[in-house]
């Protein structure tokens, strides 16, 4: 595989943050735009990015209040039109209609609803916005909503929960297909495994398998764009971990092949862009934002023998 690999990742560049508690970053569809969410300020911030995908290239442009005094995370619909907020204060998420896709100068504030926690900890969609995810800390819950007008969280019905397999749990993310359920935790410092038998439907989770972190405070984890790769970013050991997964999505038969150090002393998470060729660290420590460029070792020049020119001849 070209890219996805962190052993060629250099650092290249890093830009500060626009809020002095910054708890994650996210892109539009074609890397032209960046945005922030941040608790210092409870703003959300847009940055324009020249190049797509290049930090250096990002200006900020503008931003816009969070709906919420302890913003928690932001998520977008499929194309643009409506963005999401989640927020811990009120314990409601947020859905704004955006005029213009991906920019937030054009979003309006039209509804909201409560989260079956009192602690949301991170909300998800399905591939169809038909279904709505949200992970709670007080429960230690994973909660389910069908949504009969997809992305519309005002037709969004709770239709049931499962248990985390965590105490404390921080993530959830689906494999391609939603026939696979993560779940990452500090509790036990552990990544699970679920197998779902009807495709993104959380009452058909089975739990099936877990693997240890290979940090004791891990905060996020992430696939790459196959699931032949897995990585976990740690703030123990402040580095970003990488696993080679045999059988894709399948964590039993993941086995660590190598870390980096993030830049920052408390990294929250990591993104990728879309083909793998750049890894972005949020640090909450230094209030920046950091970008690696993965540069693909070349292949080694092989050097034919006298026999192997000779045989090529006749």
């Amino acid at each position: 595989m070209a890219y996805f690999n962190i052993a060629d990742a250099t650092f290249s560049q890093s830009i500060n943050t626009q809020d002095s508690r910054s708890i994650g970053i996210t892109w539009n569809n074609d890397g032209s735009k960046l945005y922030e969410v941040g608790q210092g300020s409870d703003l959300i911030y847009e940055s324009d990015v020249s190049t797509p995908y290049d930090i250096a290239t990002a200006t900020f442009s503008q931003s816009i209040n969070t709906q919420d005094s302890i913003p928690r995370g932001m998520a977008w619909n499929n194309d643009g039109s409506k963005l999401y907020e989640l927020g811990g204060s009120g314990a409601k998420i947020y859905e704004s209609d955006v005029s213009t896709p991906y920019d937030i100068a054009t979003a309006t504030f039209s509804q909201s609803i409560n989260t079956q926690d009192s602690i949301p900890r991170g909300i998800t969609w399905n591939n169809d916005g038909s279904k709505l995810y949200e992970l709670g800390g007080s429960g230690a819950k994973i909660y389910e909503s069908d949504v009969s007008t997809p992305y519309d969280i005002a037709t969004a019905t709770f239709s049931q929960s499962i248990d985390t397999q965590d105490s404390i749990p921080l993530g959830i993310i689906w494999n391609n297909d939603g026939s696979k359920l993560y779940e990452v935790g500090q509790g036990s410092d552990l990544i699970y495994e679920s197998d779902v038998s009807t495709p993104y439907d959380i009452a058909t989770a089975t739990f099936s398998k877990s693997i240890d972190t290979q940090d004791v405070y891990p905060s996020g984890i992430t696939w790459n764009n196959d699931g032949s790769k897995m990585y976990e970013v740690g703030y123990n050991g402040d580095k970003i971990y990488e696993s080679d997964v045999s059988t894709p999505y399948d964590i039993a038969t993941a086995t660590f092949s190598q870390s980096i150090d993030t830049q920052d002393s408390i990294p929250l998470g990591i993104i990728w862009n879309n083909d793998g060729s750049k890894l972005y660290e949020v640090g909450f420590s230094g209030d920046k934002i950091y970008e690696y460029d993965i540069t693909p070792a070349p292949p080694p020049t092989v050097t034919a023998s006298p026999i192997a020119h000779i045989l090529q001849m006749i």
